[in-house]
């Protein structure tokens, strides 16, 4: 009977943090509410040297909220995957470059025999902004 429920469980987890995907997205707004304008402030980033206008800063918290992450991690429980409070835990800024290598290139090892799957549609940025967002979480 455990056997059994592994194996679902495995299989349910593969299932969930699958990448493919049949529909496209659709952009999150989470800096404007019609109804009482602005309800976040966005972020500053200081203007390039060139004069030209920055981009503003990505959000990590926005941009796990609109992929899959949330089908196998939560912010202090451990669900499937290890809650982000405990990856804030063990990861500091400097593996930013490792992390974010992580969640494009998926793989196992680090927190036990259930793989990540890899997420190759994820940007560079997207997934750096993603895990700068989770590096705050205590």
């Amino acid at each position: 009977m455990k056997k059994t429920a592994a194996i679902l469980s495995i299989v349910a987890a593969f299932y969930a943090c699958s990448s493919g995907q049949t529909e496209p997205k659709k952009p999150i707004s989470v800096n404007m509410n019609p109804q009482i304008g602005d309800a976040l402030p966005k972020a500053t980033v200081a203007a390039p040297a060139g004069g030209g206008a920055a981009a503003p800063a990505k959000d990590g918290k926005a941009l796990i909220a609109g992929s899959d992450c949330l089908a196998c991690h939560q912010e202090t429980s451990k669900l499937v995957g290890p809650s982000y409070a405990d990856v804030a835990k063990k990861y500091k800024a400097a593996d930013i470059p490792h992390l974010v290598k992580k969640i494009i290139d998926g793989g196992s090892g680090a927190w036990g025999e259930i793989p990540m799957s890899p997420h190759p549609t994820v940007s560079p940025e997207d997934a750096e902004a993603m895990v700068k967002y989770i590096l705050t979480i205590k």
